[in-house]
């Protein structure tokens, strides 16, 4: 899937960008799986299902001097539901609990099991421009975009981190409305509009202390 911004929290792997914007939603028979690469999602009226495969796939950013892996496991009880408004925004919220194997390539650090279950919630604008995110601890943050990277710098955070509790939301504003599988447009503003977040740690300070000449000597 195309991102322009990455957040992975509770048991979501935010991915912007991937659909045109949604429409508000008519009553309509019992939710049928989403669509490939459907996002954000269609109408589950009011049920939780279980998360679509491709949300499992495993990603890799460029990331502590090194490119970092991210592997979710789909064993987890991580499910979502979405709900359209009658204005047509699109809100998407998950719950049960997700883990996910973190590897460094250039040295083969690994941290393994990283569980996640903090709540998460996203709403999509009609309009296809806006989004915000809303997701509490135990969550996992990789900034990859540069208006991502300072928007952190901004707040006082790491590039790349987890949080154990607290709140973290934010914003984002695209150049204009996404278009289905063309690359999505640039972001204009990211704004984290709530940090809350306690016992952060950096990732890439997890990854050194999990490389392996780090591990004391048997």
């Amino acid at each position: 899937m195309d991102t322009t911004h990455r957040v992975i929290a509770a048991t979501a792997a935010l991915l912007l960008a991937v659909a045109a914007p949604a429409t508000a939603a008519e009553p309509t028979p019992p939710p049928e799986p989403p669509a490939e690469n459907q996002f954000p999602p269609a109408s589950t009226h009011g049920k939780f299902v279980p998360l679509p495969e491709e949300f499992f796939a495993t990603d890799t950013v460029p990331l502590c001097g090194s490119e970092v892996t991210i592997a979710a496991d789909d064993a987890g009880t991580g499910r979502y539901r979405a709900l359209v408004t009658d204005e047509g925004d699109t809100v998407v919220e998950y719950r049960g609990d997700l883990t996910v194997d973190i590897t460094r390539a250039s040295d083969g650090a690994t941290l393994e099991d990283v569980l996640l279950d903090g709540r998460a919630i996203e709403t999509y604008d009609a309009d296809g421009v806006t989004a915000t995110f809303d997701y509490t601890g135990p969550s996992l943050v990789i900034a990859v975009d540069e208006m991502d990277v300072q928007a952190m710098e901004e707040a006082g955070l790491p590039q790349a981190f987890i949080y154990l509790s607290g709140r973290l939301s934010s914003t984002i504003t695209l150049e204009s409305a996404p278009v289905p599988g063309q690359q999505p447009p640039p972001a204009v503003s990211v704004e984290i509009t709530e940090n809350t977040a306690e016992y952060v740690v950096d990732l890439c300070d997890l990854l050194d202390q999990a490389a392996p000449e780090a591990a004391p000597a048997p």
